[in-house]
């Protein structure tokens, strides 16, 4: 199946990408920056450096943190963050829709992909 990303560039360093998004969708699933990394086979300190690095871009948190403790720290969206997400998965269902005709013109011209032979 066919998909758009979109990555925004503000600037030379600031932008909103498939993988952030990502980050921060999965974050608001689980409750953890943790166990958001983990669900993108990346390590703990990659993700809390992403999320770190996303949420300076904006004078409003995408999520709030709860530091450890007993059972562990603890993250959630903020509605800011959910917002974001809301918007940018918007702006790809639109992209989406928009080039929709493009995209089957460009697709039928597509070779078939190979099966792989099993060993």
């Amino acid at each position: 199946m066919t998909v758009i990303r979109i990555r925004i560039d503000f600037d030379k360093e600031r932008y909103i990408g498939h993988g952030r998004i990502q980050l921060l969708e999965l974050i608001g699933e689980h409750g953890s920056i943790s166990a958001a990394a983990k669900a993108m086979d990346m390590s703990y300190k990659r993700a809390w450096y992403l999320m770190d690095e996303f949420s300076a871009i904006f004078s409003e948190p995408l999520i709030e943190r709860q530091h450890g403790g007993k059972g562990g720290g603890a993250a959630r969206l903020t509605p800011f963050g959910a917002e974001i997400i809301q918007q940018y998965r918007e702006m790809e269902a639109k992209a989406l829709s928009t080039f929709s005709k493009p995209l089957a013109s460009i697709e039928k011209h597509l070779v078939k992909p190979q099966k792989t032979a099993r060993k």
